[in-house]
């Protein structure tokens, strides 16, 4: 019923479109394929929003197991994942890491190292050189992951040992307020969201589609409980120092602790979260593959959140320029004065 309501919200020229690219079915690997080697390019902007597509679909209306729509998206997956992997790095783990606690804080060397952590839009913050328009943008771009978060958590857990289940619990209580629905993150986030204008779908860029299209590959599709370990462990990690930055040009700004509520507790909350995954983690992590496994997800899932920020500060400076050129371009055409001789 649901597929069938998807379709008959279709356009006309949609449903053409869909015919019309039947012919070119037997060349989708290759584009996939191309898409995935070139970030940023048009190919990967189309494909990063239809997986989104898909992905949100599935979040709302299910698998739809025993549908045509679950065999073809499947396979679509299937040939995106494919894709991903051939263009993911090779990584060699050194000899001498031989235990799972001295990878994981050799990894914890790496995360702290990652761009993610020094990137240029938070030198933006810092520096209180953001309209509110801009940080309506910022907001609106990061709500997209943060509504979402907590599903990832449970879809993980299903597929992790039961002791290790604990730690993924409690974190799924904390997004929820520990028992205060009001308190539960994404309800946190609205009025400041809200303070700054709302979000807008047109403002979502294909980076913020590639987020959550990797945690969901990473924890709702992975062959092993390492990749969501690694992916998820290291997201959590990283997040507290980036939110600590946000919530002090926010507090310049003059915003309430209540308005800004949501950021004070991911700063307090989250870099223990991120402990607290990898170590639940440490008895299923015990061969140079397993090492392997969580070191690439932790990169992938660190890359892509990266790309976020790449994104939103590609499109905040695009919109100055913008700007900058209609100010001149009214500048040029106001008629100029002319000065009477005396």
């Amino acid at each position: 019923m649901q597929s069938s309501n998807t379709y008959h919200n279709m356009s006309q020229q949609s449903k053409v479109d869909l015919l019309k690219s039947i012919r070119h079915l037997g060349n989708l690997e290759d584009v996939v394929k191309e898409a995935c080697s070139s970030k940023s390019s048009p190919l990967w902007q189309v494909l990063q929003e239809s997986i989104f597509g898909l992905n949100t679909r599935l979040m709302t209306n299910g698998f739809a197991l025993g549908s045509s729509r679950a065999e073809l998206e499947w396979k679509v997956r299937n040939i995106v994942e494919q894709a991903e992997q051939l263009n993911l790095p090779k990584v060699q783990i050194p000899e001498h890491l031989t235990t799972a606690e001295v990878f994981v804080d050799w990894l914890k060397g790496h995360i702290n190292e990652h761009r993610v952590n020094s990137h240029e839009l938070f030198y933006l913050f810092d520096n209180d050189d953001l309209s509110n328009e801009e940080v309506r943008y910022f907001l609106s771009n990061y709500r997209v992951n943060m509504q979402r978060f907590h599903l990832h958590v449970a879809a993980y857990s299903l597929f992790v040992p039961f002791e290790m289940r604990e730690e993924l619990y409690e974190n799924l209580h904390d997004e929820f307020g520990q028992g205060d629905f009001s308190q539960a993150h994404p309800n946190l986030f609205e009025p400041l969201m809200k303070h700054y204008g709302g979000a807008k779908e047109e403002d979502w860029n294909p980076e913020t589609f590639n987020l959550l299209n990797t945690k969901m590959s990473l924890c709702w599709f992975a062959d092993g409980l390492q990749y969501g370990l690694g992916g998820m462990g290291a997201l959590e990690l990283t997040i507290p120092a980036q939110q600590r930055r946000i919530l002090a040009h926010l507090r310049r700004c003059g915003l309430s602790e209540t308005m800004v509520n949501f950021f004070v507790v991911h700063c307090e909350l989250d870099e223990a979260h991120g402990d607290g995954w990898f170590a639940a983690g440490l008895p299923h992590i015990n061969t140079r593959d397993d090492f392997e496994k969580v070191y690439i997800a932790a990169i992938r899932m660190l890359d892509a959140r990266a790309g976020v920020y790449d994104g939103i500060l590609n499109g905040i400076m695009k919109r100055r320029r913008n700007n900058n050129l209609k100010l001149e371009l009214e500048k040029q055409s106001r008629p100029q004065s002319v000065a009477v001789p005396a």
